[in-house]
């Protein structure tokens, strides 16, 4: 695909936070135009390569709404990238005639919807007897009362729908504090329109959650693996990971059959991360879940040696994807806000932060400061800034949400990792 001018064909990014801003600048470095779909005023938007679209949406996850849309663009052709899971879910069920005119290299739309809908993704894992953690599907409160007790305290309520719950709780999930306790969030949240999963806490700390990124091209062939190792996370237990380290594929190798198993059974296309939690007491590599696009740290990624938005863009045009020379090991990636905020919890609780600290902020790969481009990191300082005041004010208000470990979805970031 070329456009009329025979020049490289342009990118739309659907996305407006770290994921997109990552795509952005490795496309940047490629010299490749790109403009930015999205109708936001996020941290993207501070970039010196930011341009946006001479139209612009609001995200959404419905293929019709983005085929409107699309029609009405001047832009003759054009690859898409879409970098958040509602922008994947809308890209991948778009019509054939307008795949042809917007390609994109992305999943079937099939499987975008499995790897989104948690208990879709369980259903999916179950099926192919993958290792994966114990998890029963919560739909209703009497569904909490069926669950024996042992799983109730070795478990933790999982959303189906991140998003959703991100938007509802400002959480990724709930540690249960007794029955009642438990029986009253599904009773509140299916109240919103959320249903849960009770899935099983793998113990272990850090060391033991696993990255695998990679690409499959057109063909179903995987062109690139690159492993990664968890370093810190914030908050504790139930969140993203905020720093890790670059590992070499041998160290996850027992994870590969797994993650054949489930590419090839979904017919997969496209960037992937997929999240292994090891456990000590089998073992085994256990699937947590699989992200079906762009994450934060791909910008990491490619400066680790694994350019993941070129491979994209060049799939997507039916070209040839070349395999990506051995990619550097021991290299540190780092969303910078998060990560002081888990130095300095652990320094406040008077204890030593996960992990090194210095060599990964002298060193490593920031998600947001670039000093090629370095407005998007003033700009995320400051949303940082507005939501702690914002939580401040909520609990002097006496407004806040329900106090649990658990992930920090008022961050934009949380709902496009």
């Amino acid at each position: 695909m070329a456009s009329e001018s025979g020049e490289q064909p342009p990118v739309l990014i659907f996305g407006s936070h770290l994921a997109a801003l990552g795509v952005l600048r490795v496309l940047a470095r490629r010299g490749i135009p790109a403009y930015v779909a999205d109708d936001t005023s996020n941290v993207i938007t501070r970039s010196r390569w930011y341009r946006a679209a001479d139209r612009t949406l609001r995200e959404t996850a419905d293929p019709a709404v983005l085929a409107d849309y699309l029609r009405s663009l001047a832009l003759p052709t054009a690859v898409l990238i879409a970098c958040s899971d509602q922008w994947a879910l809308a890209v991948s069920g778009l019509p054939a005639d307008l795949k042809e005119r917007f390609p994109a290299s992305i999943a079937p739309h099939v499987a975008i919807e499995q790897f989104v809908d948690k208990d879709r993704f369980r259903e999916l894992v179950d099926h192919l007897d993958i290792p994966r953690p114990r998890t029963m599907a919560i739909g209703e409160p009497a569904d909490i009362a069926r669950a024996s007790d042992e799983d109730l305290a070795m478990g933790f309520l999982k959303p189906t729908e991140s998003q959703a719950h991100n938007r509802r709780f400002k959480t990724k999930g709930f540690f249960i504090e007794s029955r009642e306790h438990a029986m009253g969030l599904v009773e509140q949240a299916r109240e919103s329109g959320i249903t849960f999963m009770l899935q099983e806490y793998i113990p272990g700390g850090m060391a033991n959650t696993f990255i695998v990124d990679g690409f499959v091209d057109r063909h179903g062939e995987i062109r690139a693996l690159h492993a990664r190792r968890r370093v810190r996370m914030e908050p504790p237990r139930l969140a993203n990971t905020c720093c890790d380290v670059t590992i070499p594929l041998e160290d996850v190798a027992a994870s590969m059959p797994a993650l054949r198993t489930l590419l090839a059974a979904t017919r997969y296309r496209g960037i992937f991360m997929i999240e292994f939690k090891f456990d000590d007491r089998d073992g085994l590599f256990k699937i947590i879940e699989l992200n079906a696009r762009p994450f934060w740290l791909i910008g990491h990624v490619e400066r680790a040696g694994v350019d993941l938005p070129w491979m994209s863009y060049l799939d997507a045009q039916g070209l040839d994807v070349p395999r990506p020379a051995p990619y550097q090991v021991g290299r540190y990636g780092m969303y910078e806000i998060l990560d002081a905020a888990a130095i300095g919890r652990a320094l406040a609780g008077r204890r030593r932060p996960d992990g090194p600290v210095l060599k990964p902020w002298l060193l490593g790969d920031k998600a947001l400061f670039w000093w090629s481009d370095p407005m998007p990191a003033l700009g995320g300082l400051g949303q940082s800034v507005a939501r702690r005041l914002g939580r401040a004010m909520d609990r002097v208000r006496g407004s806040a949400t329900p106090s649990v470990e658990a992930g920090d979805a008022s961050n934009p970031a949380v709902t496009a990792r």
